[in-house]
């Protein structure tokens, strides 16, 4: 992008070229882009947006001030422009997607496609992924439009900036932008442990990153052109080829956004005096060239990504993956060559037409999505059957800190002598044992993420929006207090402890452990886990009641959900049996770790392991649908009828009942 010339102001004499900025949009979108493809060379590649915010608060900061200094700032302009910049390339992207997603996503993803679509082209997106975010509501690796609140974002922040920087006299600009940096982190840093999804999609908590490259455009000369910031630049540089490959693990956006949001602004500020950074290498004109092709790179990869992704129902191969990134980068390279840059450089010349066909296509990309769902319907409702199996009732999926005792929404009597107690796969596991149970009475106290273990709990090393330290902690908390709550309740005789029992063995976590004077993260251990849960077995005994252990049920990390119904939708699918059934090979391979665990922790604490794979499975296989009706909704929870079939039909509820103790 070319930056304008600012004639006679002193803080706006700046190259009309700057190929240090390309560089940059270059690693930020590469970053992004091997994150996406989940490779292991970015483990923090998402921090590539951040870089984004920054490059860009500066270029249009420093546009709209240049032209409210010379008098020829026109609002009418400015959006007309960012139109013919931006929406050419998306709405080719978006048609595209659209017309591409009923080869390859499911029903839930396809509906929510319609509110994606609406929020692309309302630059409302982040709102949209907002509401959809959460642990039931769709991976968000399956949502194709995904990528576009980031665009949203800088979007919302551009329909304040122009009227901020116009009507707020020329001398508050530092101070009026500066104020709103620090209130927007002030809040980010806040809210991110507490809400991390509202930290991450929103925009008053976004605005600090943009505001950081607009306050770099609104400093005065002798600041900018400093010879310290042209001495930071390697340093600076350096922040930003190192935090994305070795983060800190906090929240996010939080303190590796903040390093390198900073560094970015040096490094774009640093620029602007003395001699470029940047070599004549291959390497280097590779990464300019990026920069070019950023915007439709960006645009391009995640649709192309999700489709491969959708495709394998098990994880998408390494080849797959290049091949994505491979086309993904042709495409880019088609998409700007042929309708990125036409348009930005003014092929089209009557705005007038310009904005009735932008606001046609508009209108077709929100229609179309509606129209191929309904095309596409079958009589089986997949969106229904797949739905999010919260057990009893969607109130007894727990929040941190929220637990004041088991309500009368997630009891199926008045005195329920059962209560099953863990994650999401509790929940599910309580919807098969309503009927069974009858009189017997069933309560459920359970927090997705949040394994049933006492003193310790589990959270990812790599930064997470939402299961982070801050929410392990309100695990541990959640735990505590449900131990109470068995302490003090003279009905309940039995308590169920389930879980997944997989995730928390994995070797990108950290155990939250509480000790005396505080909290510890220690690596994770299969005998540190065993004990955590040996402990909670101690303790429900300790309160008087009798106890039993209820494992997963079969797995092997296939979506057995999207399976079933990709096959009866005849989508593209590869990798996967033609019934969707486990075998009994790859499930002792996938659940060897979680056999181990448990079998450990009945030696422990001298409890029976209940498990339902005498019933779902024989000497070859594990039945994923019964009677045509799916079991699961996805890799590994049940679906509320498939739930009700395994409680209906096995033992379950009586092998509870007989091997607590």
């Amino acid at each position: 992008m070319a930056i304008l010339d600012g004639g006679d102001s002193p803080r706006r004499q700046v190259k009309e070229f700057r190929p240090d900025i390309q560089a940059l949009r270059g690693l930020a979108v590469l970053l992004v882009v091997l994150y996406h493809a989940e490779l292991p060379l970015a483990s923090a590649g998402y921090l590539g947006v951040d870089i984004f915010f920054v490059i860009s608060g500066f270029l249009i900061t420093r546009l709209i001030s240049q032209g409210i200094e010379a008098g020829r700032f026109s609002f009418r302009q400015f959006y007309y422009r960012r139109a013919k910049r931006l929406l050419p390339a998306s709405y080719v992207v978006i048609a595209l997607t659209v017309l591409a997603a009923p080869y390859f996503v499911t029903e839930l993803e396809l509906e929510q496609l319609k509110a994606q679509a609406l929020g692309a082209v309302t630059f409302t997106t982040n709102l949209v992924l907002w509401q959809q975010s959460g642990y039931f509501d769709g991976d968000a690796d399956n949502k194709v439009l995904l990528h576009f609140w980031s665009l949203a974002i800088e979007e919302q922040y551009y329909l304040v900036l122009p009227t901020l920087l116009f009507f707020v006299p020329r001398q508050a600009w530092v101070a009026t932008t500066a104020g709103v940096l620090l209130t927007s982190m002030t809040l980010c840093f806040y809210l991110a442990p507490q809400d991390p999804s509202a930290a991450f999609y929103l925009l008053p908590t976004r605005a600090w990153e943009l505001s950081l490259g607009s306050l770099g455009a609104l400093l005065p000369v002798y600041v900018t052109y400093s010879r310290p910031l042209s001495l930071a630049r390697l340093p600076a540089l350096l922040i930003l080829l190192t935090i994305p490959l070795y983060p800190s693990g906090s929240f996010h956006p939080g303190l590796d956004a903040l390093l390198v949001c900073t560094a970015t602004l040096v490094v774009i500020l640093g620029g602007q005096r003395g001699a470029s950074l940047l070599g004549q290498d291959p390497i280097t004109a590779t990464i300019v060239w990026l920069g070019d092709i950023s915007y439709s790179l960006y645009l391009v990869h995640w649709p192309v990504i999700v489709f491969t992704r959708a495709a394998w129902i098990g994880e998408a191969p390494s080849y797959a993956m290049t091949i994505a990134i491979v086309l993904s980068l042709a495409l880019s390279w088609l998409l700007y060559t042929f309708v990125e840059s036409p348009f930005h450089k003014g092929f089209a010349h009557d705005p007038q037409r310009v904005v009735a066909g932008l606001i046609a296509a508009s209108l077709m990309i929100v229609a179309t999505p509606i129209a191929i769902g309904r095309a596409t319907a079958t009589g089986t409702d997949y969106q229904h059957l797949r739905r999010a199996n919260y057990g009893i009732d969607r109130s007894c999926s727990h929040k941190a800190y929220k637990f004041e005792g088991v309500t009368k929404d997630c009891r199926t009597t008045l005195a329920p002598k059962v209560l099953i107690w863990g994650d999401s796969y509790a929940m599910a596991w309580a919807s098969a044992l309503i009927r069974p149970l009858g009189k017997v009475g069933l309560e459920q106290a359970t927090m997705s993420a949040c394994d049933p273990l006492i003193g310790m709990a589990r959270f990812p090393k790599q930064a997470d929006e939402r299961y982070n330290r801050a929410y392990a902690e309100g695990c541990l908390d959640f735990h505590l207090r449900v131990l109470d709550y068995i302490r003090h309740n003279e009905d309940l005789e039995v308590v169920i402890a389930a879980a997944r029992f997989q995730t928390i063995l994995s070797s990108g976590n950290l155990m939250l452990v509480k000790e005396k004077d505080g909290y510890a993260a220690r690596e994770v251990t299969p005998e540190l886990v065993a004990h955590g849960l040996a402990r909670l077995v101690m303790s429900v005994r300790a309160a008087g009641k009798k106890v039993v252990v209820l494992a997963p049920p079969p797995a092997n990390g296939m979506n057995i959900g999207t399976c079933l119904e990709r096959r009866a939708k005849n989508r593209i699918t590869f990798d996967a049996p033609k019934d969707c059934s486990i075998s009994l090979e790859s499930l002792k391979a996938y659940r060897a770790e979680t056999w181990a665990l448990l079998e450990r922790v009945s030696e422990l604490a001298d409890v029976e392991v209940v498990d339902t794979q005498d019933f779902l499975c024989d000497e070859v296989s594990c039945k994923t649908e019964i009677d045509g009706k799916p079991l699961y909704r996805d890799a590994g929870h049940l679906s509320y009828v498939g739930a009700a079939l395994i409680g209906d039909r096995s033992r379950l509820a009586s092998d509870i009942l007989q091997k607590a103790r």
